[in-house]
């Protein structure tokens, strides 16, 4: 059933609820911006922390072939010490045997030492790749912190707007309650609490534009004329004639 009941100032409650339900209705869309900014913060940190991870990887591979490279240097330069001391040896042997025992041993240094000089070479290669690679990472790495630290601060900004607006439509919305009779607002509260926040809706050429469902023609011409307060028979909410250009006025203003 459709409740009506006679209000005073019909016009102006109406108007007030309008522009209530407009700061509720903004103070909930703010709330859900507020929620995401610590989660779009999150989602950045962690796209820079992939890059710098992989920058960090590529640099613990480049070290760590230096760090073999170093190694291998001087394991070359020792076994070119051995060979020098082995070429040294040959003029004091006097048994073939031990000639042809040490000629060995100085054919197996200089294969060990050009092994190793190949290695050295591939090592250097795969050096220079890794030093552009890792310097292409580097520069995408800053780049990635530079943008990081950017729209850190464009969120951060956006926040204390939306502080500033959630705290200003709060203002606005208790100064209106103090201009509503309490009855009334306890009507809008417990419709807003059941009706997903939504305890106003215009009704235009009889469909309430919430439920959109019609109204009866009876209805509708009594909340054309203005003279009672009335809930739509569907969703139960508070209704208004939405081509009342007063209220029109209003819902622009919201």
């Amino acid at each position: 059933m459709t409740r009506v009941c006679e209000v005073k100032n019909l016009e102006i409650v109406i108007k007030n609820l309008i522009s209530l339900q407009g700061c509720d209705c903004e103070l909930q869309a703010i709330s859900r911006k507020m929620k995401e900014g610590p989660a779009r913060i999150k989602t950045l940190e962690e796209e820079l922390k992939q890059v710098e991870e992989k920058a960090n990887s590529e640099l613990d591979k480049a070290e760590a072939i230096q760090k073999e490279r170093r190694e291998i240097e001087q394991e070359i330069a020792d076994v070119e010490s051995r060979t020098e001391k082995s070429r040294e040896k040959l003029a004091n042997i006097k048994s073939n045997k031990e000639y042809g025992a040490a000629l060995k041993e100085i054919e197996d240094l200089e294969r060990k030492k050009t092994a190793l000089e190949d290695r050295a070479l591939q090592l250097m290669e795969e050096i220079e790749s890794l030093d552009e690679i890792y310097s292409d990472i580097k520069e995408r790495s800053q780049r990635h912190r530079e943008k990081f630290e950017a729209d850190q601060k464009m969120v951060q900004k956006e926040m204390k707007d939306l502080d500033k607006a959630y705290k200003k439509n709060e203002k606005e919305k208790n100064r209106i309650r103090k201009d509503i009779d309490k009855d009334l607002l306890k009507l809008y509260d417990n419709l807003s609490n059941h009706k997903g926040g939504i305890s106003i809706s215009s009704v235009l050429k009889g469909v309430c534009q919430t439920c959109h469902m019609g109204i009866p023609q009876q209805k509708f011409n009594e909340l054309m004329r203005g003279d009672v307060l009335m809930n739509c028979p569907h969703c139960g909410r508070i209704m208004y004639w939405g081509d009342n250009e007063l209220y029109k006025e209003k819902e622009e203003g919201n």
